[in-house]
């Protein structure tokens, strides 16, 4: 008797095993903007904190990742769980055209309320700012920039640039950022235009031209120049002292997903602070105030930033562009 019941606990043990091991594990596909180097960071300690979840990811420029999705949404059903692209205004657009789940994280109570959709559907998960790289090898001193309109002095005519914001979503939002200032607005992009200014259509371009000495400086995206800074090319950046381009690209989950429990751990993870500081780790700046950063005083950067209305940019956004690709296309 005692056999007969040792072997079946024996056997209850194996069938327990056996049904765990050939269990499908849980999984969750982010489309993101992300450079791959900041999202395998966030994939590995996930991965180490979550080993029975595969969390796989696509990335590519906002304008491609937006491809995607259109072309997977016609074609009945969007491959991903989860979106983290460049800026806000997509996502109020995505909100409005029913492609989001609601879901408001615990992770995000400390985040500002200003980074968060009103109705719970997106959230702000990363800040990336924009401001001013330049070469440090030809511009030393005094005339190291400071604030935007040193990017219009004469000397530097024919040697500054811009990422095209037809190709650039966060360079679309510093756009509209300096549209939106009255202390800017469409003056200041004539002017930019007056001092012959040239446009790229990657981000990351804007910073190698500089680090090449082809351009003196370039409205640049901040974490793309200090990577280029790690590697040892002569770039320097600055947040401009009257407000830098702050953008808060936020992370959505898709509507409908069938791996929404999984959508909402890695969602989670993200606005943890140990997710936050993995993105830290890959030059990311994080959204929430509480990590201090060694070369970035964040509630300032956060409180000087030019504000911009991401409403008002989602319904002025085609003529906005049209009227910069006016100005910078007259000679």
């Amino acid at each position: 008797m005692k056999r007969a019941l040792l072997v079946l606990c024996v056997l209850s043990v194996l069938l327990a095993s056996a049904i765990t091991v050939g269990a499908p594990k849980m999984k969750v596909m982010l489309y993101s903007s992300m450079k791959d180097s900041q999202l395998s960071a966030l994939q590995k300690a996930f991965a180490k904190k979550y080993p029975d979840i595969v969390f796989d990811y696509y990335t590519a420029g906002t304008g491609k990742v937006l491809t995607k999705l259109a072309a997977e949404q016609q074609a009945g059903g969007i491959a991903a769980d989860m979106i983290w692209v460049g800026e806000p205004t997509n996502y109020v657009e995505f909100k409005q055209q029913g492609l989001l789940e609601k879901y408001v994280s615990p992770e995000a109570k400390t985040i500002n309320a200003i980074y968060k959709d009103k109705d719970g559907y997106y959230c702000g998960a990363r800040i990336v700012g924009l401001g001013i790289a330049y070469n440090t090898n030809n511009i030393k001193g005094n005339d190291i920039p400071k604030d935007w309109n040193d990017l219009l002095n004469p000397k530097f005519k024919g040697l500054l640039g811009m990422t095209d914001p037809s190709f650039s979503g966060t360079t679309l939002y510093t756009v509209a950022a300096f549209v939106q200032n009255p202390k800017y607005g469409y003056d200041f992009l004539k002017a930019l235009k007056a001092n012959d200014i040239k446009l790229v259509q990657g981000s990351s371009d804007s910073v190698t031209k500089v680090g090449s000495g082809e351009w003196d400086m370039s409205i640049a995206v901040d974490y793309i120049a200090k990577d280029q800074m790690k590697q040892g090319s002569p770039v320097g950046f600055v947040y401009p002292a009257g407000g830098a381009s702050v953008v808060p690209s936020p992370i959505a989950i898709v509507k409908g997903t069938k791996n929404l429990e999984a959508a909402k751990i890695l969602y989670d993870f993200i606005l943890s602070l140990e997710g936050q500081k993995v993105l830290v780790e890959a030059n990311t700046i994080p959204i929430r105030t509480e990590i201090k950063l060694a070369d970035v005083d964040l509630p300032k950067l956060l409180g000087t930033a030019l504000p911009v209305d991401d409403y008002r940019l989602v319904a002025e956004k085609d003529d906005m562009l049209n009227k910069f690709i006016e100005i910078m296309r007259k000679k």
